[in-house]
């Protein structure tokens, strides 16, 4: 845990200003925790990420880890600038970061990591989460607004 003055962090998020090592990958192994982890910096704000099988956004996955002061994605850049006091010094952590479309209603999941000694176990949890996720199933009452809603315009 390292602490760093909350302008220096905030200089670094705005502008995106911290290290980012991405690297794509057709699956899952131990080899992505060894490169999520030889790409990060326990020192500094920064981020290192491998997206498997086009990542989050071609409905595979991100997994990242990130140094940062709150549980919350570096590029979420209006919440920080709502929560970092300037003339503070603030703690920063490590965060591992796994977002799919099966994790959660969020997509994401963020766990606080005390070290980086178990990462490879920590990400096979999420997968095991991914694995049996099921999708939410819509109630009738979300329908019928839905085709209320839809019969309206």
């Amino acid at each position: 845990m390292t602490e760093i003055l909350g302008q220096t962090i905030l200089d670094q998020i705005v502008d995106q200003n911290f290290p980012l090592a991405s690297f794509p990958a057709e699956k899952y192994s131990q080899a992505v925790a060894d490169t999520l982890e030889g790409n990060f910096d326990l020192g500094k704000i920064n981020r290192s990420e491998v997206k498997i099988n086009g990542g989050i956004e071609n409905d595979g996955q991100t997994i990242s880890l990130e140094l940062a002061p709150y549980p919350l994605p570096l590029r979420y850049i209006n919440e920080y600038k709502k929560l970092i006091h300037v003339d503070q010094q603030i703690k920063v952590f490590s965060y591992l970061i796994f977002e799919s479309n099966k994790i959660s209603r969020s997509k994401l999941k963020i766990v606080q990591l005390p070290d980086l000694k178990d990462l490879d176990s920590q990400i096979q949890n999420f997968y095991e989460i991914e694995k049996n996720w099921k999708a939410p199933e819509e109630d009738d009452k979300t329908i019928e607004k839905d085709a209320k809603t839809s019969t309206k315009k």
